[in-house]
């Protein structure tokens, strides 16, 4: 289950979970793909030793988020362009936004200092929710990392679009066998996810794809500001470069990033990079401080 329960400004009920350094000054948010709750930390001792405090958020019907029509689908922050069933990809963003804003004010009232731009990570679908977030609130974002994020055109395409429960990691398009799922905590780590995922059947998964039916958001990704780095697994089929290409020529301050091999699961043997370009500098935080002492760079 999530660490914690928040009820945002708007009345709106998620689940929070968080990893790595509480105190570190750098704020990392993780959007997670179809299927996905719950806290997943793609390489937990690069984490623990960047400077980095690592939180996600269960999207509707996933983990400990209610589904909107339990929460009162017309009870939101009033998106722009947003239908009174806040069902979009950006009006996810938004309830992101939202936890921002709020975080920012706590630190403020108990003597934390300034909460300022965060970076972002999105895998899969949780990609389109960190563009669209980076797009509709360029004060909250600065640096972001998409993973084989399909563009918005091809969508249908993605087999995990089309999964049930109980998931498994086929489910998020990596194989049974799959020779990196031997890598330490790595396997437990997204069966773990994926359980959290099913908590509630398949209300997440049809939240998502109800989002990604409509497109329109994806037509503000000209306004963002954030320095984008769009991640592709050279040996993946469904999801490609080619796809990086259609956001890059969209998004100005883009470049599209080839991963040799890994596949789906690349996001966590490149997990050291994506922090270095959402965190850099280590988060600001001393190598002293740093759980661990220094990282190895790989």
């Amino acid at each position: 289950m999530a660490h914690h329960l928040m009820t945002l400004p708007s009345g709106q009920t998620v689940g929070v979970s968080a990893a790595g350094d509480p105190l570190a000054e750098r704020l990392v948010l993780f959007c997670l793909p179809t299927p996905g709750a719950g806290l997943f930390d793609p390489d937990p001792l690069v984490t623990s030793r960047w400077g980095v405090h690592l939180v996600t958020l269960d999207r509707p019907g996933y983990g400990s988020t209610p589904p909107l029509a339990e929460q009162g689908a017309g009870a939101g922050s009033g998106s722009a362009g947003a239908g009174s069933d806040r069902t979009g990809i950006h009006d996810r963003a938004d309830d992101l936004a939202e936890y921002l804003v709020h975080a920012r004010v706590v630190a403020r009232d108990s003597g934390a200092g300034d909460l300022g731009p965060v970076g972002v990570v999105g895998w899969g679908t949780g990609g389109m929710v960190a563009l669209s977030l980076a797009a509709r609130h360029p004060q909250l974002v600065d640096r972001v990392v998409t993973f084989q994020t399909a563009a918005p055109n091809g969508f249908v395409f993605d087999p995990s679009l089309q999964a049930v429960p109980p998931f498994t990691t086929e489910s998020l398009g990596i194989p049974s066998d799959d020779p990196l799922l031997a890598r330490p905590g790595l396997g437990n780590r997204l069966n773990r996810m994926l359980q959290e995922a099913a908590l509630q059947g398949a209300a997440g998964c049809e939240a998502d794809r109800r989002a990604l039916v409509d497109a329109s958001w994806s037509k503000e990704l000209r306004s963002i500001r954030a320095e984008v780095r769009l991640a592709y697994a050279d040996d993946m089929s469904t999801v490609d470069r080619y796809d990086g290409n259609w956001y890059r020529r969209r998004i100005r301050t883009s470049r599209v990033v080839r991963v040799s091999g890994g596949g789906a699961l690349a996001l966590a043997t490149q997990w050291a990079r994506v922090l270095a370009h959402v965190a850099p500098e280590h988060g600001g935080l001393p190598e002293h401080t740093r759980e661990g002492g220094p990282v190895e760079r790989r």
